[in-house]
């Protein structure tokens, strides 16, 4: 009789199957049959039963590849019709990444798209985070309610009304999440109390071994929900029936290698039918279920990574990720991306001639660089090479944010400018803008209003509060990371930038209600050109500007919001509404880009390329381009506006007015940070102070520290300061202890107590750099840790004084040794009267 196995064989000579795939398969149905004479049938029952499982699980792997093959068919054709239609198919190749005026691309770009899916996230989760978001320390506001709606999720009654309110919240949002993953080419089930993701300590299931965690895990685990993915059927028949050890230490032996393989251990594993754990997708089902919320919660304190509001929220920005990624580059991004680039180089290569020889050269660049982007886009260029040094390097930029930007807010005056021209060159109004920013800050009730309207501040859902504005995305939620969001919500930047943001999507969204009784036909020429370079038909505008969904506020202010758009349209199926709302979105986050820019997907791309964490050179390079990223974000983002503009005077006029506005906020952020420093400002009658304000105006106040003295406000020279803020701290370690080891060895007097106090100084993550306490810190706490440890302290301090006169031009207000300010700060003194 012919078994399965021969079967096999006959595949593997007709050349239908690999001999690798069929090894695997027979392994698969050896251990099934193994499996199934446990259970006590016969060898032939056994044998029987285990081929037509197999057989299921494969067929039903075959239907899942089909589906993802047609999508990404449909991609490519896209792909090929944006590539051939393009003036410049290079142009293409980063329009898939980002959109830049100008291009001519007019399809959907990753990060903008990405962006909208996370906005329309927060949107559909508002009250979810308010009630459990993050608070100032980084953790949730509500662990107590947080908890219950972890139970609510796993079909546990919490007894708490409105924690299961916001799980069913919840349950809505996922849903919809693996609706639009589907819909694209994914393959996920959604079931019933689905729950929260768990995040895995790597590192504590290293420490502990695999037996601890097995025997920890495996009784709180649901086996009647958890597929044998040999089978495709659950390992029990039943809930609460564990299965025997033998049946399931090979699954659960394969997701601990998969959790503990780097790069592994923030993600659910998954395996393919053959058992392996090769790959980990959104299409493949969650691997583990817990029996109940208290179960998940038990886990998550003896092996988590971190706490279930972090793990549920980046489970669904990675799905906005995601989504991004297969929208615009198909269920296969990766292919996607090859299938795109290698059309831009046969559309060049058919031109000929050295017409096609440069175009050539600019695709061949431009595929560099798309991939790099596509590296940082989807998280590939965060997997380490070496864990440990990467967690170690990932840590101490961490801490040295909350060291050096507790006065970034001082910096962002210059949001000012950027979001005055940005609002000024579309046409709204400027004023409009920062009076409705400040609302924001003043009254809960009109952010309230603006999360009714679907506009909710992204740092509730951002462990890192903001940093990211800086220096990109920052990933981990350990004690590093925590301590950065602290400092950055702690300082009002997080909050701050929240507002802006806010504020001017609220005012762009009044900016189409006020075009939105006319045609588009007559709309606003600037509004029009925006729409027709991201394809928004007149079509697409009727249903947009229908009164149905349109949002009135309390003071009859009138809105065309994109999300409250959507759940309140009646004109178009809501698949297609859904659509038109992330590209509104999209738009309205675009424009924001130039008003309030961040370290974007480009600037990281360029400056870091896609050199792994862990290694030399990439360690080196984060170090090198901290902060640097958003100068360079702010700097394209400002040109390319600049190119765009059609005639020389109109260029001219642009040119002159963001770069006055920038050096005007420029300077008042470099008064602004002395004055937090206990310093009169500085005079601003010298060409050292112009230079400063001008590099300050860009996001590169430190090397403008560089026209005054040889070294920067951190201490350190031109080069540490190039090298970045992980060098920079190594040479405040490094030279102290060569120092005065040179000094011991001669036998000169050491200088330990004095460097160990400036290092204190310096050095302390929070109180350091917070623009409201650095002084007192200073001078309460790190002039005290001086006298007692440096003999020669008031002497270093004098000597300290007078520099600072010599380079700045200013004197301090609050001085060395004294409890509280001598006097005002001499505001005169920017004038340059008292020289």
């Amino acid at each position: 009789m012919t078994t399965m196995a021969d079967c096999i064989d006959t595949a593997v000579k007709a050349g239908e199957m690999t001999a690798e795939r069929a090894a695997i398969h027979k392994g698969a149905l050896a251990d099934l049959q193994a499996k199934y004479s446990r259970y006590g049938m016969s060898e032939g029952e056994a044998a029987a039963r285990a081929a037509a499982d197999l057989k299921e699980a494969v067929s039903k792997a075959a239907k899942t590849r089909y589906h993802k093959t047609v999508h990404q068919l449909a991609t490519m054709r896209k792909l090929r019709a944006l590539v051939e239609d393009s003036p410049d198919p290079a142009l293409v190749l980063s329009g898939l990444f980002r959109q830049a005026e100008g291009h001519g691309y007019k399809g959907e770009s990753i990060q903008s798209l990405t962006e909208a899916y996370e906005d329309l996230i927060r949107a559909r989760m508002s009250e979810v985070l308010n009630e459990v978001g993050l608070n100032v320390t980084g953790g949730t506001r509500n662990r107590t309610r947080l908890e219950a709606v972890v139970k609510e999720l796993h079909g546990e009654a919490s007894g708490d009304a409105t924690a299961a309110k916001l799980a069913k919240t919840i349950e809505a949002t996922q849903a919809e999440l693996v609706r639009a993953f589907n819909s694209m080419g994914g393959d996920i089930k959604l079931l019933a109390n689905r729950g929260l993701p768990q995040s895995h300590d790597a590192t504590q299931l290293l420490a502990k071994g695999f037996d601890a965690w097995a025997e920890h895990i495996a009784p709180r685990l649901d086996w009647a929900r958890i597929p044998d993915f040999t089978t495709g059927k659950a390992f029990a028949d039943a809930a609460g029936r564990i299965p025997p050890i033998e049946d399931t230490r090979r699954f659960l032996s394969e997701v601990y290698q998969s959790i503990t393989t780097r790069g592994w251990d923030d993600r659910d594993p998954s395996m393919t039918p053959g058992g392996k754990a090769l790959y980990n997708t959104r299409a493949d089902h969650r691997v583990l279920h817990f029996k109940n919320g208290t179960a998940q919660l038990e886990y998550n304190r003896e092996f988590g990574a971190s706490d279930p509001f972090t793990a549920m929220i980046g489970e669904m920005q990675g799905m906005a990720r995601d989504l991004a990624h297969m929208r615009v580059l198909g269920p296969n991004p990766r292919m996607g991306l090859e299938w795109a680039s290698q059309v831009a180089m046969k559309r060049a290569a058919d031109i000929g001639g050295a017409a096609g020889a440069q175009m050539q050269n600019r695709v061949t660049k431009a595929t560099k660089k798309a991939k790099a982007m596509y590296a940082h886009s989807s998280g590939a260029a965060n997997i380490p090479e070496h864990e440990g040094w990467a967690r170690f390097f990932g840590g101490t930029r961490a801490v040295l944010t909350s060291v050096q930007l507790g006065s970034a807010v001082l910096s962002s005056v210059t949001d000012v400018a950027t979001i005055t021209v940005a609002a000024d060159t579309i046409g709204m109004s400027a004023r409009n803008v920062l009076s409705k920013s400040v609302a924001l800050m003043a009254s809960q009730s009109t952010r309230e209003t603006a999360a009714r309207m679907g506009y909710v501040a992204e740092t509730l859902a951002d462990a890192g509060g903001g940093a990211s504005r800086f220096m990109g995305k920052m990933f981990g939620t350990g004690i590093p990371e925590r301590m950065a969001g602290f400092t950055l919500r702690a300082s009002g930047l997080a909050f701050v930038t929240d507002m802006r943001k806010v504020a001017f999507q609220m005012e762009f969204a009044g900016y189409l209600a006020e075009n939105a009784n006319r045609s588009f036909d007559a709309i606003d020429d600037s509004l029009r050109r925006i729409f027709e370079a991201r394809d928004i038909t007149p079509a697409d505008w009727e249903a947009l500007r229908h009164a149905d969904g349109r949002f009135a506020a309390d003071n009859g202010a009138d809105f065309v919001a994109p999300f409250w758009w959507l759940e309140h349209q009646t004109t178009l199926p809501r698949a297609e509404a859904e659509a038109l709302a992330l590209k509104v979105q999209m738009i309205t986050r675009e424009q924001l880009e130039y008003a309030v820019p961040t370290a974007s997907l480009e600037g990281r791309a360029m400056l870091q390329g896609d050199a792994a964490p862990g290694t030399i050179a990439g360690e080196l390079l984060r170090s090198s381009t901290s902060y640097k990223s958003f100068s360079m974000s702010l700097m394209l983002g400002q040109y390319r506006r600049f190119m765009n503009i059609p005639t020389p005077m109109g260029r001219a006029k642009y040119a002159a007015k963001i770069g006055g506005m920038l050096f005007v906020m420029g300077a008042l952020a470099i008064q602004l940070k002395e004055l937090a420093k206990g310093n009169d400002p500085r005079p601003m009658n010298t060409g050292k102070f112009a230079m400063a304000a001008l590099f300050q105006s860009g996001g590169l106040g430190l090397f403008g520290d560089f026209f005054n003295s040889e070294t920067s406000r951190t201490g350190g020279g031109l080069a540490e300061a190039i090298a970045g803020p992980v060098v920079g701290l190594a040479s405040d370690i490094i030279k102290p202890v060569a120092s005065n080891v040179t000094r011991a060895i001669k036998g000169e007097n050491t200088s330990l107590g004095r460097d160990a106090a400036n290092f204190i100084r310096g050095n302390t993550p929070v109180m350091s750099s917070m623009w409201w306490a650095r002084t007192a810190y200073s001078r309460l706490v790190a002039d005290e840790i001086a006298a007692f440890l440096d003999p020669e302290a008031d002497v270093v301090a004098r000597r300290r004084a007078k520099q600072q006169q010599k380079d700045y031009g200013t004197k301090p207000f609050w001085a060395v040794g004294d409890a509280l300010p001598s006097r005002a700060p001499n505001l005169m003194n920017a004038l340059g009267e008292n020289q």
